[in-house]
């Protein structure tokens, strides 16, 4: 009687553990005497097999283990070994395998269960990349870009000369977004990235630092002026037309440069001057670059309060003022605000007489300005 429970019990057990065996995502072979008597799917997987009987009735150390470890009954010299698995097509893949004796259909067996280590540093090493990088394009993202230019800024020390970084913003990309959709922006993205790319040379860094926005490092030069070769080369590259799902975008970049040590050997300094030089170049009609000049700073602080009182000016505005606002903007007579709100045109006429003098527009067109200008700084 007590054997026959044993028995019972023992099936029982076996019979879970090859349903937790088949179900887990190890590679797990269970070896009888010399040969692999059961393999779940992951180690199918690992080994390069498609059916079971591929590896199931094949001795080990033909199918998986090389011949100085194959585990089989009585010769277990470690629980825990670092080796090769040889896969089917003759591939070796590196695995931590853990052994243990058990018993499997009645019979002294070895269990071996594989962590694929390639995988997992494959993963590792996917994980440290994309922390590092701006997804979408693969470019180095800001903080490696930021990395990559304390580097060439202490190389250009050290040996006497010039680092240049390059802040280039796409003009309009707002537009696009909003006509196209996020996947034709996305892709605009990826396609711009690529041009930068290839504008540059391989001691030189590309980097997306922000939405539409991204950095060149031109290393080992003598005066930042020799950045501006490089400078039109990219414009005229983002110049040209883009073709995305058959359509036909055209849109312009706006580029500023300062460069290390003869501006400044602050990296952050830098950073703000190449910034600041990139807008002056907006303002000046964009489609250009401009080198940073310090006179720039007193007009990027002045154009950094206009805008501050603007957005000020806005949050006096109500709702209503807001909306009148907004479609003013668009270019919508009162008539068209009045269908538009369901209000009277005399009432749109009092909205509008306050929103200019909340705002302080002399006109329209003045109106329009700031407004714009506002959000394209922002």
């Amino acid at each position: 009687m007590n054997i026959s429970v044993n028995h019972e019990q023992t099936n029982e057990s076996e019979s879970r553990f090859q349903q937790l065996a088949t179900v887990c995502d190890q590679a797990v072979l269970m070896l009888t005497g010399e040969k692999i008597a059961f393999a779940n799917e992951a180690a199918l997987g690992v080994l390069g097999a498609i059916r079971p009987d591929q590896i199931v009735g094949q001795p080990g150390n033909r199918i998986a283990f090389p011949p100085d470890m194959n585990p089989h009954v009585g010769s277990l010299s470690a629980p825990f070994a670092d080796t090769n698995l040889r896969r089917l097509d003759g591939v070796e893949v590196r695995v931590n395998l853990a052994i243990l004796q058990c018993r499997f259909e009645g019979r002294e067996a070895v269990m071996a269960v594989a962590r694929d280590v390639g995988s997992t540093q494959r993963l590792e090493r996917r994980l440290q990349f994309m922390s590092r990088h701006d997804i979408l394009t693969e470019l180095p993202n800001r903080t490696d870009f930021r990395d990559r230019l304390k580097g060439a800024m202490a190389r250009a020390q050290r040996h006497g000369r010039q680092v240049a970084v390059m802040l280039i913003n796409l003009d309009g990309f707002k537009a696009v977004n909003s006509r196209y959709g996020a996947n034709v922006a996305d892709s605009l993205l990826q396609e711009v990235a690529r041009r930068l790319t290839d504008c540059v040379r391989d001691a030189d860094s590309v980097g997306r630092v922000s939405g539409d926005e991204f950095g060149l490092i031109l290393e080992a030069i003598d005066q930042r002026e020799q950045a501006t070769v490089v400078a039109n080369r990219v414009l005229q590259s983002i110049r040209s037309p883009f073709t995305i799902d058959a359509e036909k975008i055209e849109v312009t970049a706006s580029a500023g440069i300062a460069a290390s040590p003869s501006d400044t050997r602050d990296l952050d300094a830098l950073l703000r001057m190449a910034d600041v030089a990139m807008y002056a170049a907006k303002e000046a009609g964009r489609g250009m670059f401009r080198l940073y000049f310090p006179e720039f700073e007193a007009r990027s602080r002045r154009d950094d309060l206009r805008r501050e009182q603007t957005a000020k000016r806005i949050r006096t505005l109500t709702e209503r003022e807001r909306e009148v606002m907004d479609v003013l903007v668009e270019g919508k007579s009162s008539k068209s605000i009045g269908q538009m709100l369901g209000a009277s045109p005399r009432t749109i006429e009092n909205h509008r007489a306050k929103v200019m003098a909340k705002m302080e527009a002399d006109s329209l067109p003045d109106l329009v300005r700031m407004v714009i200008d506002l959000s394209q700084r922002g």
